[in-house]
């Protein structure tokens, strides 16, 4: 089978595309966390959260250094530089770019974006819900475009190489956990409890939106030949085949079977579709695979 290579885009995403998705989603993030729960005290996870408690431990060590403005973003820098140079030799040259303009972008936002004497809801429980929700998915944007905000991301992609049940939000929830405790000692406990919320939902839903930690079963069901080679060129995964029929038509089919990442699944989806219109395709999340199956996490 001719591969068509004005397709590959579907596979690899474009460049601009991506760079998009990593400003939309620092953006994102950085307005959800300084309009909505910054203001009402409440405190990030993660390496944000350990750059604000090292803000706070300065503030009060230094009383006049807050004339300067708001450094947690220039923290969150200096702490992510040893991870970025990790990341360079495990993950190579391109998501060590994409990651750095996130980490950037991030630091930029941060600091940039005011901090208002009220948030956007007045209400603290909906505004570490909603709040957690939109960090979320402006945190899991960069993921999806193959690179990430740095810190307990790229941990958690580490983790995520040698034991496949890891995510990037359980390693974050397990970093919160001391983030938390620390801010037991320094915020009252009322503001700790609605952040342990406020996170648990942000890296749920940053779960959610990496689309490379999601595991899919796609059955595919065609009656154009070779359709199996789409699979081995595009994504790289093995199919299992066998040759079926219509139960009312009793024209042959052949049946293939694949697991894939979710965002593999998208663009497999559109490629197939390409090559068969009529094509039969079923989909079914969150499989559980045992075996000789490699997730890609920053592709």
């Amino acid at each position: 089978m001719n591969i068509k290579p004005e397709l590959e885009h579907l596979r690899r995403g474009h460049p601009i595309q991506d760079i998009l998705l990593i400003l939309m989603g620092t953006f994102l993030f950085s307005a959800s966390m300084n309009w909505i729960v910054l203001p009402h005290a409440m405190y990030s996870g993660g390496f944000l959260g350990i750059a604000q408690l090292l803000r706070m431990l300065l503030a009060f060590s230094f009383p006049g250094i807050h004339q300067v403005g708001d450094f947690a973003g220039i923290l969150y820098f200096l702490l992510n530089v040893p991870l970025l140079i990790v990341s360079f030799s495990k993950f190579g040259r391109w998501f060590f770019t994409k990651t750095a303009l996130c980490i950037v972008s991030y630091s930029v936002f941060l600091a940039l974006i005011p901090i208002p004497e009220k948030s956007i809801f007045e209400e603290m429980f909906a505004a570490c819900f909603i709040g957690g929700i939109l960090c979320g998915i402006g945190a899991g944007l960069p993921l999806t475009a193959g690179c990430s905000g740095g810190g307990e991301e790229i941990l958690g992609l580490l983790c995520m190489q040698q034991k496949a049940d890891f995510s990037v939000g359980r390693i974050a929830m397990l970093i919160n956990v001391v983030v938390y405790s620390i801010g037991l000692f320094f915020f009252e406990q009322n503001i700790v409890v609605y952040s342990v919320i406020f996170g648990a939902v942000t890296y749920l839903t940053l779960d959610r939106m990496h689309l490379q930690n999601v595991t899919v079963t796609m059955l595919i069901i065609t009656k154009s030949q070779d359709m199996e080679q789409l699979v081995f060129q595009y994504v790289g995964r093995g199919v299992t085949k066998w040759v079926g029929s219509g139960a009312y038509s009793k024209e042959p089919s052949d049946i293939l079977l694949t697991v894939v990442s979710k965002k593999e699944a998208f663009a497999l989806r559109k490629i197939l579709k390409v090559y068969d219109p009529n094509v039969f395709v079923i989909m079914s999340e969150d499989t559980s695979v045992l075996g000789n199956f490699r997730k890609r996490l920053w592709a």
